[in-house]
């Protein structure tokens, strides 16, 4: 009768751990795969942004704009859980798909520049209003 209790005893104890262990892997799954989306996410965000700035000192002020288009994107798409990138990837196929023209990124970094164009002539033209 004591080895048949062990037996039932011991069963139940190696359910229970290995149960355990299940659970406890599945969390490392998904706290690793977090982690691997945050720092690739991370690390786009960071390597947009140098190349942004990099840009920024050269003088190369489209490269920059769209560099930092780039960052904002990347930043935005982690934040949301990937909404932005499917938005895009959909807006991109329904403009090949009407025969093509300007994809998300370039929609958005041309809406940008002229937003900076106008501000940049608004400021202008506030320090300078003799040459109105």
């Amino acid at each position: 009768m004591g080895d048949s209790e062990n037996t039932a005893g011991d069963e139940a104890a190696e359910s229970g751990f290995s149960t355990a262990v299940d659970v406890l892997g599945h969390g490392v799954e998904a706290v690793g795969g977090w982690a691997v989306n945050e720092v690739a996410a991370v690390g786009e965000t960071a390597y947009h942004a140098g190349s942004g700035v990099a840009n920024m000192v050269e003088g190369d002020w489209d490269a920059a704009a769209k560099d930092m288009t780039e960052m904002s994107s990347a930043a935005l798409n982690f934040v949301t859980g990937g909404l932005t990138g499917a938005a895009e990837t959909g807006y991109d196929l329904g403009v090949s798909s009407t025969g093509g023209g300007p994809g998300a990124h370039d929609e958005e970094n041309n809406a940008l520049k002229a937003a900076g164009e106008w501000l940049g002539d608004k400021a202008y033209d506030l320090t300078h209003p003799d040459e109105q």
